[in-house]
């Protein structure tokens, strides 16, 4: 409290609330009530909004973080707020607070103070997560919105990169508790948050990559980097395993399971626009999309295997990890794009997925793989660009046609090889005659 005097705000406000009890009134969809309108809370609200304008004019970030922590513990308060009535999901109080909060943190926006808006940027993300502890996740889609706006000063002021990274992390973990939610239907509000961390990426994959170490990769990493722990992705995959573990009558994990799949549903839309923009540009962030794109697929295949997966959501995974491994059949096919791709071990990754779906029983996607790594060996092989992208990939689908006892798989590979070798865009003698050698 010493170090905030704000915060006495909120502990006035909480007793306020205590003593009010029931009688509060929400808004109602289908008329106006004039009683939801509280003097108290309002006026609360415009103070804590003027003091942030005079704030803001004065440059105080000191003062500028008090009172977006004093607005952050006002969702906090009025988050508890009974409304007597069990059908009102939504908290009228605490939405108008995180209301102020967004406007104070957006107000700062012009001015050069970059640690002020990344505190503002995770107090958001935390009124967030409190909108979706209350079991309503539709209720955090603006706080996203205004994360990913805020996010993407990032893009027109250097300074501002690190809000960038923050407004990530928030991003990220909104997600994956999304996720981890209770709550019947999270379509919409996953959708959404998808849509804003898809903005961020587009919007920063606009500016130049650094050569030496990926500003594009390090600033979008709370998404999608698979190289350190605190990513969504490392989450994903501990959430996995523990998920496959879990008994088929254990409800909670079939919730769980549900929501990935509903996660997954057209994911491979903004997946497909974030490869796509990062090999336009030549960002070394397109060795994190590529390799988000197999670790997801695998991750979907391997969790409709899980006993708490109900039937349609054991059907639909697959499904989901079809479209995404195809995101890699758009990989343009000319010469520079094709030696700047292959550098991120694209044929590799393209036999890890056929090999390891193969191996979890799922024939459908394992095949789909490794059509798209056979295509990948004529579109790319063709080129000499020093990969031996030619040879190493027949020798990847060799050993998928080789794994099972089977011997069809080895012979539809010898007649589909015959059939390429035979079309226009084959690649020349001579460098088939080197692949020969090199098998």
């Amino acid at each position: 409290m010493a170090n905030n005097p704000l915060l006495a705000v909120a502990v006035i406000n909480t007793k306020y609330v205590e003593a009010k009890g029931k009688t509060f009134f929400a808004r109602h969809l289908l008329f106006a009530n004039p009683q939801v309108t509280n003097a108290f809370i309002n006026d609360t609200l415009d103070h804590l909004r003027q003091l942030a304008q005079f704030a803001t004019t004065r440059g105080d970030e000191e003062q500028i973080r008090q009172i977006f922590a004093a607005m952050a513990s006002l969702v906090q308060v009025y988050a508890r707020i009974d409304y007597a009535n069990q059908y009102i999901a939504t908290k009228h109080h605490a939405q108008l607070a995180a209301s102020y909060l967004m406007g104070a943190v957006e107000a700062v926006l012009p001015h050069n103070m970059a640690d002020v808006l990344m505190e503002g940027v995770r107090k958001m993300g935390q009124s967030a997560q409190i909108f979706l502890t209350l079991g309503n996740p539709n209720d955090i889609v603006t706080l996203a919105e205004k994360i990913a706006l805020v996010s993407c000063a990032g893009v027109m002021h250097q300074n501002f990169r690190p809000v960038t990274l923050v407004g990530m992390e928030q991003l990220a973990e909104l997600t994956f508790n999304l996720i981890r939610s209770k709550t019947p239907d999270i379509r919409f509000a996953v959708e959404k948050v998808r849509a804003n961390v898809a903005l961020i990426v587009r919007m920063f994959l606009n500016v130049p990559d650094t050569p030496l170490v990926s500003m594009h990769s390090a600033y979008l990493a709370p998404y999608y980097s698979l190289t350190t722990t605190q990513s969504l992705g490392a989450w994903l995959a501990d959430l996995a395993n523990a998920l496959t573990k879990a008994e088929a009558n254990n409800q909670d994990a079939s919730t769980v399971i549900r929501n990935i799949e509903q996660w997954a549903e057209n994911l491979y839309r903004t997946e497909k626009e974030a490869l796509l923009i990062a090999i336009e540009k030549r960002s070394h962030f397109t060795f994190d999309v590529i390799h988000w794109i197999a670790h997801v697929t695998k991750l979907l295949v391997f969790l409709s295997r899980a006993p708490a997966a109900n039937d349609r959501v054991k059907q639909e995974l697959p499904r989901h990890a079809l479209w995404l491994i195809g995101v890699l059949s758009w990989i343009p096919n000319d010469k520079d794009t094709t030696a700047f791709v292959e550098t991120f071990g694209v044929t590799e990754l393209l036999f890890e997925v056929a090999l390891d779906t193969m191996v979890q029983g799922d024939d459908e996607v394992s095949k789909a793989a490794g059509d798209i790594l056979f295509s990948w060996a004529f579109k790319a092989g063709r080129h000499a660009v020093g990969w031996s992208i030619l040879e190493r990939s027949l020798s990847a689908l060799a050993t998928l046609a080789l794994w099972q006892d089977d011997p069809a798989p080895a012979e539809r590979l010898k007649v589909e090889l015959a059939k390429r070798l035979n079309t226009e865009n084959a690649p020349e003698q001579e460098m088939r005659d080197d692949a020969a050698r090199e098998l």
